[in-house]
């Protein structure tokens, strides 16, 4: 039976790349004031950094409704095919409860929603796996094995200039402590069980690739080889250095790098700089 597989446009995969792996994106929204526009479809992430940077209103955002995810379940299963609906961590978002309740909406199609317990292109380049099976004609089950055990095998990473936006928009989880503490300090910050966690701090920018580096070996040995992910709230530059520091401590298996979109950069903001990654080793079939 074939199976195609659905997303939210907070996997930060580049539109045209999911289009060509045949994913379905269901978009999030994103608000100034009383402007909207859909992530990544009607607003793409460079234009949303310079919104952010000249708009009066600080942005908010919004998750589908379930009556958008069945109408998607309802077209994609019309001709018997199987649903794989993979989505940023219910942790941070109400998108995988939406999807829940659409697939209840829509009890004849197969769909199996998936909550990733991860956010941006750490659940993002699952995405992508799970397409690239899809289309090797893969079944159901056997995508889902692969796929979480690649997630439950990725760590995340980040830094952000300031913790003020996870403030604001209530995304800050067991970082809140960090608040009014950090001075010149940067926080290197994480995702445990989907939920932002502080990790350490480091004095100064410059300080902040070299730590994002070293706190990966302590999760995989230096040398392993690993799937990785950068994603960064427009500092290209920073993310091609990130990318380059990490190719000089692990052997890449395949490297996805980009922009995170408007959803995921109302909460943590410009300048922010993540790292993740997976090794290959752990991930695969039957370790």
């Amino acid at each position: 039976m074939t199976v195609k597989v659905v997303t939210d446009s907070t996997c930060d995969v580049p539109l045209p790349r999911l289009e060509e792996l045949g994913v379905t994106v269901v978009p999030l929204t994103v608000h100034f004031g009383p402007e909207q526009y859909k992530d990544h479809v009607e607003m793409s992430p460079e234009q949303f950094f310079a919104h952010l940077t000249s708009s009066s209103h600080h942005p908010r955002t919004s998750q589908p409704s379930p009556g958008e995810f069945a109408e998607v379940y309802r077209r994609l299963s019309a001709d018997g095919s199987s649903i794989i609906s993979i989505h940023l961590s219910s942790e941070l978002s109400g998108t995988y409860q939406s999807a829940v309740m659409g697939a209840q909406m829509v009890p004849e199609a197969d769909v199996e929603v998936v909550d990733s317990r991860l956010a941006s292109l750490a659940f993002g380049i699952a995405v992508v796996r799970a397409a690239r099976l899809a289309k090797e004609g893969k079944a159901k089950e056997e995508i889902l094995r692969v796929i979480r055990r690649q997630m439950a095998s990725t760590h995340v990473f980040l830094s952000v200039d300031t913790l003020e936006y996870l403030r604001r928009n209530g995304r800050i989880g067991k970082a809140q402590y960090l608040l009014g503490t950090l001075l010149n300090f940067k926080p290197i910050l994480t995702l445990e069980d989907g939920v932002v966690a502080p990790y350490d701090r480091v004095r100064g920018r410059k300080k902040v690739i070299p730590r994002l580096v070293q706190a990966a070996t302590e999760r995989v040995p230096a040398g392993s080889e690993i799937g990785l992910a950068i994603a960064h709230g427009a500092v290209p530059d920073q993310a091609a250095e990130l990318r380059e520091a990490m190719g000089r401590t692990f052997r890449i298996h395949e490297c996805h790098q980009g922009c995170i979109g408007a959803v995921i950069g109302t909460h943590v903001g410009p300048g922010t700089l993540a790292v993740c990654f997976y090794a290959v080793d752990e991930a695969r079939e039957g370790s």
